[in-house]
Parts: structure tokens; C-alpha cells; sequence
């Protein structure tokens, strides 16, 4: 696969919180435009902290990182925070504000004047949020405060703001970790859809891997920071993780 065809490249990539307590242990993925990649691994392997070096949020001591084809400096370019969407576990969501309101924080970047200060947005932000909402089976909780969501609902919300920023490199961090497994399998269906009309790349933690088979193309599985093993989701099954992971 040639590189200026790969969304996320990962080079030997090392990080540690602490001096010598290393979370990742030369980690390297490749990951195509367009590809629909599955992380995996128990609690502590790395996962969290791998998708945050993706996202740009911490910064490897050894290794590179490139996304879209450039090198990820200390200094992020301008155009990253648009073109990278990223979900954390918290979800980072306004919780005094409606559902849509939330939503609509996803093309502040986008936006110049004092309307969005207020409140306002253009109609067609407008438009485009509630189809996200819609597209993730939450339209008619657009008026409800985020607190008073489920988490369900809470993750749902989270996935359409991210949506709506416009993103081309879509990276989230167990995102449907409360959501039943039709529901997440009606969120991971509805964003492969809108990933192969648009081109989307994705790169996910996730733990089922009945998901993992039905959704992605390609899986990775960390354990003690390192990838004990990738190849296609087609392939992985509960055998083969519980092989990897001994």
C-alpha cells in the first residue's frame, strides 16, 4: 500500500507516562483511507493511550506518527483538530446543554461571527446535526438535556458531534461500550454506510468481537503495550484472542 494512500501510519511507536514505565512498546499500523480498523486487548494493554498518540493528544518518546500524510509535530497544524475527530471514554459532553446543542458544537471551528456565542447556528448546521441525530436513532432526544440521557444516549450524541466536525480520520475509544449489541450494531452499520459514501477512515476500540467480524476490515490486539497480532476482522474469534493473549 502506497503511503500517500494511508490515513494513520504508526512507526515504532513508544510512550511512557513515567520514566521507563513504558504503555507502548514499538507499536506500528498502517491504516488505509477509507479502512474500518478494530483495536483490541484487556484493560491496561495500551489501547487508550494508543488512540490518544493518534489523536495528537500525547506525544511518543520514540517513534512517528503521520496522519494524512504528515508527520505529527509538537506544534498540531491548524487543519488536524478539523480533519481528526476523536472520542474519549468521557465523552467530553456539555451536560447543561440539549442534545442538539452538543451537536452543534462539532462546526464551531467552521463558524466566525458572534452567532454561535449565542447560540445560533446556520440552518444547515442545523439540518445536517439533526440528521446525524437521526442517522443514530436519537432525532426525537434533540431537545433533552444531556443529563438527563442514558449513556447509551450520551455515546450517541458524542458520535453525531463528532460528525458533524467534518472529519476524514474518525478515532474513537470504546464508544459503544453502553450500548446493547443491536444498537451498537445499528451505529457501526449507519457509519460504515456514511464511511464508504464519504470515504471515512475509522479506527476504534472495541471489545466485542462479534462487532469486530461484523464491521471492520482489519483488527490489531494489544497486550502489555504491544500488538500480539493483526490481520483481518474476518479472521478473529474468541480462540485466536484467547491464543494472543496468554
Amino acid at each position: 500500500m502506497a503511503e500517500n494512500r494511508l490515513a494513520l501510519q504508526a512507526k515504532r511507536v513508544w510512550f511512557a507516562y513515567s520514566h521507563d514505565q513504558w504503555v507502548l512498546k514499538g507499536v506500528s499500523l498502517e491504516v488505509p483511507r477509507g479502512a474500518f480498523v478494530a483495536v483490541m486487548g484487556p484493560s491496561g494493554s495500551g489501547k487508550t493511550t494508543f488512540m490518544k498518540v493518534l489523536a495528537g493528544f500525547l506525544r511518543p518518546q520514540r517513534g512517528e506518527v503521520e496522519v494524512l500524510g504528515s508527520p505529527l509535530e509538537k506544534r498540531l497544524p491548524r487543519w488536524f483538530r478539523q480533519q481528526v475527530g476523536y472520542i474519549p471514554q468521557q465523552l467530553g459532553l456539555v451536560r447543561s446543554l440539549t442534545a442538539l446543542e452538543n451537536v452543534l458544537l462539532g462546526c464551531l471551528a467552521r463558524q466566525k461571527g458572534v452567532g454561535p456565542l449565542l447560540g445560533i447556528f446556520p440552518a444547515e448546521e442545523v439540518a445536517r446535526a439533526r440528521e446525524y441525530l437521526a442517522l443514530l436513532g436519537i432525532e426525537h432526544k434533540a431537545e433533552e438535556r444531556v443529563f438527563r440521557l442514558s449513556g447509551g444516549e450520551r455515546q450517541r450524541v458524542a458520535i453525531a458531534r463528532t460528525l458533524l466536525q467534518g472529519p476524514s480520520v474518525f478515532l474513537a475509544d470504546e464508544f459503544v461500550a453502553d450500548l446493547d449489541l443491536p444498537r451498537a450494531s445499528r451505529v457501526l452499520e449507519g457509519l460504515r454506510e456514511l464511511g464508504s459514501r464519504e470515504n471515512l477512515t475509522f479506527v476504534i476500540n472495541l471489545h466485542e468481537i462479534q462487532l469486530v467480524q461484523m464491521f471492520a476490515d482489519y483488527v490489531i490486539t494489544l497486550k502489555e503495550g504491544a500488538i500480539v497480532h493483526q490481520g483481518p476482522a474476518r479472521e478473529m474469534s474468541w480462540k485466536v484472542l484467547e491464543e494472543k493473549l496468554r
